[in-house]
């Protein structure tokens, strides 16, 4: 290395075949000059791990339930892009379990300068206990509590980011998050929200994004929890959008709390049912909660430009995604 030449920094990705740390990869990948990039992922011969070699990235198999493997894929790292997957086996016991893990191998790491962990806000304190069931969220603000009270040391080098609901469930999930086409012609997009409630939005592509600002600005991040989310927007400004748009017919109904939830148990168990349906209604009961002054504001941050749901749609198709009734 040429004298003056500053170091490489080398990046630890848990998930970097999935959506969030899929992104964080492909951003930093294009600063190789600055950045040797470790994937993480269970099974390093997929499809998706292909084409992260394809992009000059070391992809490592690892394990959040083996904390061996996860101390090899962390030992030389000086930044760790955490997070872990609740609905990949929907036990928050376990996600909790593997959060904690993963702090505890980072805390002891001689090397590490920053660590971003993919949290979600803590629905008991927020709800004032009224939503206890919002599981999801639990697991990730108790490993959020462990790394600030238990680690306190690690905590000067984390900042948490607050994940919200992503654009792209438009497009994964159509018949949860998009208006169904009825007999009539018509479209009907039926949710649990009224039609007034908004949500923060973000497009999850742009996780990379954040975490490159994160990365740049230390100082504004470090020890701090950062609400990720381009715009807030309801459901109604949604659906008025895309009619006009698509120049169609769309009705909105707001559902019932266990209409919603007969629903969403066809594709998944009562208990996670319920968990879904409470972190919505958290937002019904209790307001725009990302927006609270103890959260930094991404779409605040000078010179980080997030994608808005006008792009998202004129980037994508929306009416190709509709389904039928």
């Amino acid at each position: 290395m040429a004298q003056g030449t500053p170091q490489r920094k080398r990046v630890v990705i848990i998930g970097a075949t999935g959506l969030q740390g899929g992104s964080v990869a492909r951003i930093l990948a294009q600063s190789p000059d600055r950045y040797i990039i470790r994937g993480l992922t269970r099974n390093t011969s997929s499809p998706k791990a292909q084409e992260l070699y394809k992009l000059g990235i070391q992809v490592q198999q690892a394990d959040l339930d083996d904390s061996k493997s996860l101390q090899e894929a962390f030992h030389d790292a000086h930044v760790i892009f955490a997070m872990t997957d609740f609905w990949q086996h929907m036990s928050a016991e376990r996600e909790e379990a593997q959060g904690k893990s993963i702090m505890d191998i980072a805390a002891e790491l001689p090397h590490l300068e920053q660590l971003i962990w993919a949290d979600l806000p803590d629905a008991n304190k927020i709800s004032e206990g009224f939503y206890p069931h919002v599981y999801h969220w639990q697991s990730k603000a108790a490993v959020s509590k462990y790394i600030r009270e238990e680690k306190p040391e690690l905590w000067k080098k984390t900042t948490a980011v607050l994940f919200p609901n992503y654009f792209e469930n438009c497009l994964t999930q159509p018949a949860t998050y998009l208006p169904i086409k009825q007999a009539d012609g018509t479209y009907l997009r039926s949710f649990v929200l009224p039609e007034t409630a908004d949500l923060p939005n973000v497009a999850i592509s742009d996780t990379g994004k954040l975490v490159q600002y994160i990365l740049d600005h230390p100082d504004q991040c470090l020890e701090k929890t950062i609400a990720f989310y381009s715009e807030t927007i309801s459901e109604g400004e949604k659906v008025r959008s895309m009619a006009k748009a698509y120049n169609i017919d769309i009705r909105y109904h707001e559902m019932s709390s266990d209409e919603f939830q007969g629903i969403l148990k066809k594709h998944m168990g009562d208990v996670t049912a319920l968990d879904f349906t409470e972190q919505l209604l958290i937002f019904r009961d209790f307001g725009m909660i990302y927006g609270r002054p103890e959260f930094v504001q991404a779409n605040q941050l000078p010179g980080l430009k997030l994608t808005t749901w006008k792009e998202f749609m004129e980037a994508n198709d929306l009416h190709y995604y509709m389904t039928s009734a």
